[in-house]
């Protein structure tokens, strides 16, 4: 896939135009991983989906009055709860016309239209004024981006000063080999920087950083969770896509699965624009 910004850009938002309805079957509201206190927890997926959301809601430290970014917001599942649990306002942006609407119908569902907002734009480019936010969130979206230091000063550039970030990203935990690379290169995805290196590309924005949080031991359940979502919906979206174009897609998701689960790990990172 071409690297030019504008091309990668486009392609995100056609592969969520196209896909919607398929992610919205396995993954719910919530297009991410789930969070699991320890490999005893037996929290539904949807549970833990919305235990991730708190996890984030918790380190941005907002509440009422303050205007919060949610950076690549999905169908708005992240931004509601983060609304809910804080009394805050925020903004989602999504480069997928799809999810920018179905957020907006979900939220106006929810009576939460009054503080919830969707606009679609580019976390490299985002249309808002310099220091426009109290916080921002980026919830397993930076993997789309191969200019993560462009999405990253974006984010300094529109919080004020002394405003928070939230990263819930995944990292690179060992190398990939050529066949794991072909698969994750295949969706359009970057391969993610090591947790170290995030943490650098965050610091190198402007950010001071308060938490680096090896959060992998409690997401690996995501990948059984999404493999069993995958079976049991295949037939149900057979009459959507066909056949053919399911389990092309089907098959895709469980690759990306097995290479994450080899190969990434999960950082919870929190830091602040000094100020």
């Amino acid at each position: 896939m071409s690297e030019d910004p504008a091309a990668r850009a486009q392609a995100v938002g056609t592969f969520y135009d196209l896909m919607g309805t398929f992610l919205d079957a396995v993954y719910g509201d919530n297009l991410h991983y789930g969070y699991w206190a320890d490999e005893h927890d037996d929290t539904p997926m949807p549970q833990a989906q919305e235990r991730l959301n708190d996890e984030l809601a918790s380190r941005l430290a907002a509440g009422p009055g303050d205007h919060v970014l949610d950076i690549g917001c999905g169908t708005g599942g992240p931004t509601r709860r983060v609304a809910r649990v804080t009394g805050a306002a925020v903004t989602g942006v999504s480069l997928s016309g799809w999810q920018v609407e179905r957020a907006g119908e979900l939220a106006a569902k929810e009576g939460l239209a009054d503080r919830v907002r969707f606009a679609r734009a580019d976390a490299t480019a985002l249309p808002y004024p310099d220091g426009h936010f109290d916080a921002a969130m980026a919830l397993e979206v930076l993997v789309h981006v191969p200019d993560k230091a462009a999405a990253l000063a974006e984010a300094y550039r529109v919080l004020r000063p002394g405003g928070r970030l939230v990263l819930a990203e995944l990292t690179l935990a060992r190398p990939m080999g050529d066949e794991q690379e072909r698969i994750w290169s295949a969706m359009p995805m970057s391969t993610p920087p090591t947790a170290h290196a995030y943490a650098e590309l965050v610091r190198a924005a402007g950010f001071e950083v308060d938490e680096l949080f090896d959060a992998g031991a409690h997401v690996r359940r995501s990948h059984q969770a999404t493999r069993e979502a995958v079976a049991r919906e295949r037939e149900r979206l057979s009459g959507t896509y066909g056949p053919r174009v399911l389990r092309q897609v089907g098959n895709a998701v469980l690759d990306l699965q097995a290479v994450a689960e080899s190969c990434l790990g999960y950082l919870l990172l929190t830091a602040r624009r000094p100020g």
